[in-house]
Order: structure tokens, then sequence, then C-alpha cells
């Protein structure tokens, strides 16, 4: 049985059997009560005051693919906006300045990301060179311009790097992530992920749909053969109206999904070697250690406009990359405006002051501020507004209450990194 303040993310279990109005009244009460305070201050700070960690810079409006469920249009993946060197440069620069001024010792992280990052590699090859002092760097990618040169440069200078497959088969894959002419990219991905070679900070993007959604635990086992140390299973976003009709039954994506974190988990206790599936570890996270959570799209508010936000190839600032093309949501532009100013801007307050307190249905959930709602682009783009529940609330319901039958059952160094258990401590405890 599960004892929960949604608001401060307290809570305990307490074996069914056991007399659970005695266990309130006697233990969990009177620590609750001693830590409510700290739980409460240090949520709210999390919630509503943690500052800009990271600028997803969109330096390259072209894609060498047209995907089916693409967040980005069509129409701005077809042109051929770019910054130029001088652009970017005179970006990251900016970047520097805002994070001395503003973060203290800390440095933002920067990731190149779509349409696709690698159509520029030389300028972004070079500003990693010339920036990586003053800021840490990442790179979402296709992965099908990569050589093998390339895999070295990025991991010598220890970039993060995420890439893209979507099935642990040929023709499934070939039919989603595709050329513009139609031909497939399984093979040249696979390629990379194999070059790569176990590298820690390499993370494989998998987008779930109804097309690959029954694949999943399939895919697990296929990356783990292959030593990608971790994969995202994103269910599609709802976005971009061509990726609606790809969203994957919900009933079927909970239970593909929690077959996948199975054969996460028995792989990593018959070989000892793990692969961590991202989301669900930041959602074990979010309840064990709420406050430490690194992909912000989990809380409320999103992280989008405050946490990160997301730069066009044109200078157009978004408050997130799913904002790209609403045109409404543009916050100012790169050069011309200051970040503190874009920061400020409506567009941004807009999105920040989505939360889920003013939502219905969220603002009754136990789990509120452990799912967070996402995803507000989603949201607005499929239903006009921003205060409605998330598509995939059912989803995420599922996977907490699963996250926390893992956590009773001592299952949590399945799916978490040895270092980020080892970095935690307790804050309150009832018992052994």
């Amino acid at each position: 049985m599960l004892v929960i303040d949604p608001d401060t993310v307290f809570w305990a279990l307490v074996p069914k059997g056991e007399d659970i109005d005695s266990k309130i009244k006697q233990e969990i009460i009177p620590l609750y009560s001693r830590v409510k305070r700290e739980c409460e201050e240090e949520m709210h700070e999390f919630r509503f005051k943690s500052p800009l960690a990271v600028i997803y810079m969109n330096s390259v409006s072209r894609c060498n693919l047209d995907c089916s469920y693409c967040y980005i249009p069509q129409e701005i993946r077809k042109t051929h906006q770019r910054m130029e060197k001088e652009q970017l440069f005179r970006t990251l620069m900016k970047a520097c300045e805002y994070a001395e001024e503003n973060m203290g010792n800390r440095k933002l992280t920067i990731v190149f990301h779509g349409s696709e990052p690698l159509l520029m590699k030389e300028e972004i090859f070079d500003a990693v060179e010339e920036f990586e002092d003053r800021l840490y760097f990442g790179i979402q990618t296709n992965g099908t311009l990569f050589r093998e040169d390339d895999v070295e440069f990025l991991k010598k200078h220890g970039v993060s790097v995420g890439t893209t497959l979507d099935s642990p088969y040929l023709e499934i894959h070939n039919s989603l992530r595709k050329t513009w002419d139609g031909r497939g990219t399984f093979e040249k991905i696979v390629e990379a992920i194999e070059w790569f070679d176990g590298y820690q900070r390499l993370n494989v993007v998998t987008t779930v749909t109804k097309q690959n959604v029954s694949q999943l635990a399939e895919m697990v086992s296929f990356l783990h053969d292959k030593n990608a140390p971790s994969v995202l299973l994103n269910p599609v976003r709802g976005t971009q109206r061509p990726a609606r009709s790809l969203m994957p039954d919900k009933g079927e994506l909970i239970k593909y999904f929690i077959s996948a974190l199975k054969r996460a988990m028995e792989l990593t206790e018959k070989t000892g070697k793990q692969i961590i599936v991202g989301n669900f570890a930041n959602i074990l996270v979010g309840i064990i250690a709420p406050t430490t959570r690194k992909l912000m799209c989990d809380i409320s508010p999103c992280g989008a406009g405050r946490c990160f936000f997301a730069i066009s190839a044109k200078g157009d600032v978004f408050p997130c990359g799913e904002f790209i093309g609403i045109e409404e949501f543009c916050g100012g532009n790169i050069f011309r405006n200051s970040i503190s100013d874009i920061m400020d801007s409506e567009s941004f307050r807009m999105v920040r002051d989505r939360i889920v307190e003013k939502i219905e249905h969220c603002n009754t959930c136990a789990f509120r501020n452990i799912c967070g709602a996402p995803c507000p682009a989603e949201v607005y783009s499929m239903q006009g507004n921003f205060y409605n529940p998330s598509p995939y609330c059912e989803f995420y319901e599922e996977l907490i209450r699963f996250a926390f039958k893992m956590i009773a059952e001592a299952k949590t160094k399945y799916f978490l990194k040895e270092d980020v258990l080892n970095g935690l401590g307790y804050k309150y405890r009832m018992e052994e």
C-alpha cells in the first residue's frame, strides 16, 4: 500500500496485511511532520526556481531524412536555412556570458539538435573545440552522416550523443525513418552504434509508434547486444498532425513498455551489463530523489522556457523544440535580444504558468508531481489549450505504479546506474 503526499512527493510503502491506520498514525505522520517543511521548500525551489541549464541549438533547418512523425514541420525541414559560423560562435559566446553573469561556476550545456546538425558538422566540431572549456556539449542526430573519425572526435571530447533507431528489424525501422527519396537508414545507424561500442555518453532514442510498439523488448535486447548503455523509449508526440495517426494504443503501450523494462532487468541480472531505459529511470528518480531529475519534461511546470529553450536556424527562440513552427510561442531572436529578455517574454511565461494545479484531473492525482502532465506543446497542438492532461496520462500512471512496485521489491538497482544510486543519501527513512 502506498501512502503519499502529492505536493512534496513524501511517500511510504506499507506491506499489505499490516494495520495501515496504526502505521500511519504511529510512524508515518510523526516522520512526515518532521520533514514536511523541508520537503515543501525543496520541491517549490525545484519546481519554480530551477535555473537555465540547456540550450538546444537547431542551427540548421534542413534534414536529410523525412521521418513519418517528426515534430518539426515538413516545410521547415525542406528549407536550407542555416547559421553562419560567425552567428553560431556569437550565440555560444552569448551563452557563456549569460552563464558567467547568472550561474556562478556552473556551465551551460549546448545540445546541437534538429533538424540534422551533422549537415553543418565542420562548424559544430570547430565550436566544440573552441568552447569546450566554457560549455558542455551534446548532439542529437539521426546518425546517418557519421563517419568513424567523427565518432572518435566526439568520444575524445566527451560529447554526449543521442542517435535514433526505431526497430531491431530493418523493414520496420526503414518504414519510419527514411530519406526524402524513400531509402531506409537501418544499416547506417546500426554501424554508427557499433562504432560507439559502449560509449557511456551514448543514448539511443526509439520513438514508439503503433508500428513498433510490440517490439520494445526486442529493441532492448538488440541494443544490449550492441553495447548501447541506454535507450529512451519515447512515445511519439502528437505535436504535428502526421504523427497523431502513429500514436500507439495506450493499453498496448503500457503492456509492451513494461515488457521492455522486464527484459532490461533480465539482461542486467543475467549478464551483469546494464542497459538503462532512460525515461523510466527518470520516473524512478522522480520518486526516490525528486529534485535530482535530469529529464525536465516530467516536472510541473516543465523545463521549457525555464530550464531549457531552443534556437532555430534563423535565431528565433522557442521554449522547447516541440514549439518550433508554432510562431505565437517565439520569445525573441538570439541575434537581437538578450537571453534574459527572451526568458522574460510573454510566450515563455505562458508555458511556465502551466502547472498541474491548474489542470482538471491532474490537480487531484496522487502522482501529479512525479508525472508533471507533459507535454504542453503536444497538448496545445492537439487540444487547442494548455490545461488538459497528457494524451498519455494512463501510460504515465501505470509506469509510476510499476516503479513503486520495483521499489517495494528492491529492484531499483537494475534500472539506475550504480553511480546514480551511490550518489544518493537518505533525507528520511522509516526502517531498514
